[in-house]
């Protein structure tokens, strides 16, 4: 029985350092590119100082990127068609708090394109010309996926550039003006406890 024991606290610590780990949110604002893949669009403009990530990966949550501004964010996608490889774009970004309304442009480079846009647990259709998304007032953590195997052309080489852009939603100045009467509330009723 004790040796049991052993050899299952064994088996636990060996087997510990393979569970999956989830991923550092890595603070992003400006322009940010994902640099791996068929690269962004060549018209985007440069991206600002440690904001170029590699390669996104098929599946979200790597990267997980934490909005601390502004963000444009530049990508790019491509499906190799039959037997090749097939390529998405998968990651997460954390709003926080904060709103922020955010756009997604589409432009595929290559004759054929169909595939899909799955934000959070909504799905949008791409299809062979460009387009823009707009997804709306964003909060909280968003999952984002470009999935250019969804479709029927599963034998052709597709292609495309994407970009995201997210802008904070300014607080109105009737909710700066509450939350300072709140304040000024809250310390003239503390200080006349003192």
């Amino acid at each position: 029985m004790r040796l049991h024991g052993v050899v299952l606290a064994g088996v636990i610590a060996m087997t510990a350092p393979l569970a999956v780990q989830e991923a550092a949110a890595v603070p992003v604002s400006g322009v940010a590119h994902e640099a791996g893949g068929p690269g962004v669009n060549p018209g985007a403009p440069a991206a600002s100082p440690g904001q170029s990530f590699g390669d996104f990966s098929n599946a979200v949550g790597s990267p997980v990127l934490e909005l601390t501004g502004d963000l444009a964010l530049y990508g790019g996608v491509t499906h190799n068609g039959g037997g090749g490889n097939k390529w998405r774009d998968g990651w997460t970004m954390d709003f926080g708090s904060s709103a922020y309304n955010v756009v997604f442009n589409w432009q595929p480079t290559t004759s054929v394109f169909d595939g899909e846009l799955v934000v959070g647990t909504t799905t949008y259709i791409l299809g062979m010309t460009g387009l823009t998304i707009d997804l709306g007032t964003l909060s909280g953590v968003v999952s984002f996926l470009v999935d250019p195997i969804a479709g029927s052309s599963l034998s052709t080489k597709e292609s495309a550039h994407w970009d995201v852009q997210a802008t904070a939603v300014p607080i109105p100045a009737g909710g700066v003006l509450l939350l300072g009467g709140l304040a000024g509330l809250a310390f003239f009723r503390n200080r006349k406890k003192a």
